[in-house]
């Protein structure tokens, strides 16, 4: 019985060629951009679910002064972590995290590899497999290395018991103890090396131990906690806060809270106070994108085998004389309907193989299809079925329910087809509205990043750490200047783009007693503001009077934020204190972006204090860029011969941020098309199956002297009224959706009424564009023809 129903449908595939192809190919489109979106939203929800302990480990966060302008960081005091490790019941393992960097020397081999400083609990709390070897890793000299970090010092041996030399502050000698197998791509946390925090904080940060109470108000590393089995979130975050306020200054309205730590990576941004955000929001838009894409796919597909189905009722009232059943003809109609989704699912996934290495490179992913899952396996296969029934279960429904004749139900279904397929026309193009729309404003918010005056300069400045420059700032520097093509060279303690150090310790004369606003620091070179471009509004820029000693307090340079924020009047000549150190205001800065566009301006407070930098910042003249990297290489291996010269342009740091909005950019223009052509590949079927239907009717017109510019007139705009409707109906909901995207930039393009009528424009351009082709040629054949009796 099967295989006559599928040889049945075979025939019927082979007598309607043009629907069976544009369905087909309609349907196999939309299910490549559903498989390529599903991918992606699957590859980003996988991360750091590999680890068997996910749902009990969790990362510490602090919320920082809730009284006043609370602040969240995901960073707890060091020298708290014993004390929760003893005070804590609830707490099982907890393990302090800081990034290390460091050149490796083996033989004439060094290179620069990014690791980290863990306590010893941290490979007992995380999965990352072990190779060869022992995790531990507590003892100084001690060292865990990558699988690929070990072939690369030790290629064809065991690494273990091998000693490769590390260059930090100085050189020193470790033995390899432990091999991890490949770190996983779906991990947040990546390292090529682990090396012991305790000796680390010995050696380093001994002031970050609890040596007062002012270190446990010091937000410094990374913590980790994994809870005992049955530990109620609420009750550990109580617990964890009432530790702090017991050891930190008295007044300090500080709290800790624990963050799941498999979320972490899609909830990274708690500047919304509460309402933790971040790629999440990514996700969830290429989400709603690839359903609404498949849907659009789906609708299609209804569409057009709703209306090959409407030619045969002729065929159903001859299976019904010869004894057919109703159920016999549902599942002749399912059957096909099942067979043209199967057959565009093989397509699909034939095509997202061959085009899997460009999504990679788009998305910088390493997605490949789990084909060893049977899970997916299964779901490919309950899709197809799923999509094919429902687009076969209403014309199947529909024409088994009416006897052999009665020409009044043929009507009848014929006028119930034509209203299904107009409310799905409406409704798939409203739908391909909103995504122009939508596409528009991702792809100017991108736009609008990439032109915005941050008021600081971005080009041409080239970054480096100091490393073991630090302290020989000054003549580093002069030797600088004398590269053809250096403009100026500053040396900061962090990224002015993206400044970190937000605190509330900074005083002043007249500052209430109950002020709590917090103050981004950063401690920066007398060039700095020369180096970046930055606008003076009032008083000047740093001079090097300080340096010759010649003023006893240091200078100071605040942006309009932070004097609005110290409500100083006459800020100049104001006398500061930042972290104990005294200065003076010599000047107010305009507004910068410091932060990115996602987050509001706020209050900046820029100390001269070249002692305390870590990065050196170099103003190159654009014609000289290429020229100056040696000689800068070259001058830089002087004073520091043990790190390699690793540098980058803030230009690029910048555009990097913003990577992941880039994509999505892509990734919308890309699947909007898809959804364009989905749509307008099925009024281009549903426009032939018309022209069909009305042949006729056109050549009886011709022949009563119709011209061709009134029958495309006529056939065209019922069409086109559904566009109409389409638009009225997209517009309102694209324009709801883009106004609360925008809302998570603090600043934003002006959503005016272009990206509106665009698309209103395009779609009816594409409407008309998908039927006029059919129209044309039926308004041009010899009505002679068309008039003969079949």
């Amino acid at each position: 019985m099967i295989k006559n129903y599928i040889k049945v449908s075979l025939r019927f595939f082979l007598r309607q060629k043009l629907f069976t192809t544009i369905n087909i190919f309609g349907l196999t489109f939309g299910l490549v951009c559903f498989i390529f979106m599903a991918v992606w939203v699957w590859d980003e929800y996988s991360f750091d679910r590999f680890h068997k302990n996910e749902d009990s480990l969790y990362q510490l966060f602090a919320e920082r002064d809730r009284a006043g302008e609370s602040v969240i960081v995901p960073y707890a005091p060091s020298s708290l972590v014993s004390i929760i490790e003893r005070e804590v019941p609830e707490v099982d393992k907890i393990a302090r995290v800081f990034p290390a960097h460091a050149v490796f020397a083996k033989a004439e081999d060094t290179f620069l590899e990014k690791g980290i400083y863990a306590d010893p609990s941290f490979l007992q709390m995380f999965s990352f497999p072990l190779k060869e070897g022992s995790i531990t890793i507590k003892e100084p000299g001690s060292l865990i290395i990558s699988a690929e970090t070990a072939e690369k010092y030790f290629p064809g041996q065991s690494a273990i018991g091998q000693y490769v030399d590390l260059v930090q502050n100085n050189r020193q000698q470790y033995k390899v103890t432990g091999v991890l197998e490949k770190i996983p791509n779906q991990s947040s946390l990546h390292f090529d090396f682990i090396l012991p925090y305790q000796h680390f904080e010995d050696t380093q940060r001994p002031w970050w131990k609890s040596s007062n109470k002012y270190s446990f108000s010091n937000y410094n590393v990374q913590v980790f906690i994994q809870a005992t089995p049955g530990a109620i979130a609420s009750t550990l975050d109580e617990k964890l806060t009432a530790v702090l306020k017991r050891h930190s200054v008295p007044g300090t309205d500080d709290a800790l809270f624990t963050y799941p730590f498999a979320n972490v990576y899609l909830y990274d941004d708690f500047s919304g106070m509460g309402s933790a955000s971040g790629k999440i929001l990514y996700v969830r838009l290429i989400s709603v994108v690839a359903i609404v894409v498949l849907l659009i796919a789906c609708i299609n597909f209804i569409n057009l085998y709703t209306v090959m189905a409407s030619k045969r009722n002729k065929e159903v009232g001859l299976r019904k004389a010869v004894g057919a059943h109703r159920k016999q003809v549902i599942v002749q109609f399912l059957t096909e309907s099942v067979l043209i989704a199967v057959a565009s699912m093989f397509l699909a996934i034939t095509l997202v193989e061959m085009l899997m290495p460009f999504f990679n490179a788009l998305t910088g992913k390493h997605i490949a299809l789990p084909y060893s899952s049977s899970g997916f396996l299964l779901l490919l296969v309950a899709v197809s079925i799923f999509i094919g029934s429902l687009a076969g279960l209403y014309p199947a429904l529909q024409f088994s329910s009416f006897s052999l004749l009665p020409s009044k139900q043929k009507l009848n279904v014929k006028a119930g087809v034509t209203g299904l397929r107009k409310v799905l026309v409406v409704f798939q193009f409203s739908l391909s509205v909103a995504f122009i729309v939508f596409s528009t404003v991702v792809f100017n918010q991108i736009r609008f990043i990439g032109h915005s005056d941050l008021g600081i300069q971005t080009r041409n400045i080239l970054r480096h750490e100091l490393h073991g420059i630090r302290g020989k700032q000054e003549a580093y520097k002069e030797e600088l200047l004398r590269i053809p093509g250096i403009q100026s060279v500053s040396f900061t303690e962090q990224d002015p783009l993206n400044t970190a150090n937000k605190n509330n310790g900074i005083s002043w004369p007249g500052k209430p007693e109950d002020d709590k606003s917090f103050f981004n620091v950063i401690q920066v070179s007398e060039d700095f503001i020369e180096t970046f471009g930055i606008d003076i509004s009032e008083g000047s820029a740093f001079t090097l009077k300080n340096r010759l000693g010649q003023l006893a307090l240091k200078q100071i340079i605040i942006n309009e934020e932070a004097a609005s924020a110290m409500n100083l009047s006459d800020p100049i000549g104001t006398e500061l204190t930042v972290w104990g150190n005294k200065g003076i205001v010599v000047g107010v800065a305009k507004n910068y972006h410091h932060q990115p566009l996602s987050r509001q301006i706020e209050p900046v407070v820029i100390l001269c204090n070249p002692e305390e930098t870590w990065n050196a910042y170099i103003s190159i003249e654009p014609d000289h860029v290429n020229t100056s990297l040696q000689d800068i290489a070259v001058a830089y291996q002087k004073y520091e011969d043990q790190h390699p010269f690793d540098y980058s342009f803030i230009e690029q740091d910048y555009e990097t941020h913003y990577a992941g909005l880039t994509t999505i950019g892509w990734l919308s223009a890309i699947f909007t098309a898809a959804a364009i052509f989905i749509s307008s590949l099925g009024l281009f079927g549903l426009s032939a199956f018309l022209m069909q239907q009305r042949s006729k009717e056109t050549g009886i017109r011709k022949a009563l002297g119709a011209d061709i510019a009134g029958l495309l007139f006529l056939f065209s705009r019922d069409f086109l009224k559904l566009v109409l409707i389409a638009i009225s109906i997209g517009l309102p909901l694209a324009w709801f959706y883009a106004k609360s995207w925008l809302s998570d930039y603090a600043y934003h393009f002006e959503l005016g009424l272009l990206p509106f009528v665009s698309a209103g424009v395009c779609a009816i351009v594409i409407a008309l564009a998908s039927v006029i082709f059919n129209t044309l040629r039926a308004a041009m054949a010899n009505p002679v023809h068309t008039l003969k009796e079949e």
